[in-house]
């Protein structure tokens, strides 16, 4: 299991008219070589671990 891995690709769209007018937040950003993903819902559970932010490292 130490050999094995998973390479995923993101592709993130401009936002449409309709999202911008609704302030849409981007559930995913990028910052060097690291993949934030945001959880979609902010009022789940805060003391869940499944709904707070998750970095990848693409290094």
């Amino acid at each position: 299991m130490g050999d094995s891995k998973v390479k995923v690709a993101v592709r993130v769209r401009p936002m449409n008219r309709r999202e911008l007018d609704l302030h849409t937040k981007c559930v995913v950003d990028v910052d060097a070589n690291k993949v934030i993903l945001h959880p979609v819902n902010t009022n789940l559970s805060k003391g869940d671990a499944r709904h707070h932010p998750r970095a990848a490292d693409l290094g």
